[in-house]
């Protein structure tokens, strides 16, 4: 009887080992830590344009020329929250204002542009950490 019982111990031990092993082992092509892009794991988190990279003085340059634009983008974020909260919503005016909304981005986007600084999706320049708003 306890040869038995030593026995399937043995057994079950050394499939706890293997199993934990399997569970535990990473492979070369599985997601490390700083592989899985921006803000994730210990990597650098270098989305975009680093703003320490940025002409200091073209940065404020540009802010000053594009606060108007920026008033108006977060003003039609407002006024879109009012027209998506209606019941039913008038889905004539939100189509109007998202045209507006993108408008405007494409206007803070050329000015960007022609000062020679980062534009568009995933490459802009951050702006609340540039212009500091």
């Amino acid at each position: 009887m306890f040869k038995r019982f030593s026995k399937s111990l043995a057994v079950l031990g050394t499939l706890g080992v293997l199993a934990l092993g399997v569970a535990f082992a990473q492979s070369e092509s599985a997601p490390q830590p700083g592989m899985m892009g921006h803000s994730y794991g210990k990597g650098p988190k270098t989305r975009g344009m680093i703003p320490s990279q940025i002409d200091p003085q073209k940065a404020q340059a540009f802010c000053k020329e594009i606060k108007p634009q920026w008033q108006k983008i977060w003003q039609i974020k407002g006024e879109l929250r009012d027209l998506w909260s209606k019941t039913p919503p008038d889905w004539a005016a939100i189509e109007k204002k998202e045209i507006e909304f993108i408008k405007t981005k494409l206007e803070i986007d050329k000015k960007a542009y022609e000062m020679g600084l980062p534009y568009g999706p995933k490459k802009g320049l951050r702006l609340r950490q540039v212009c500091g708003w």
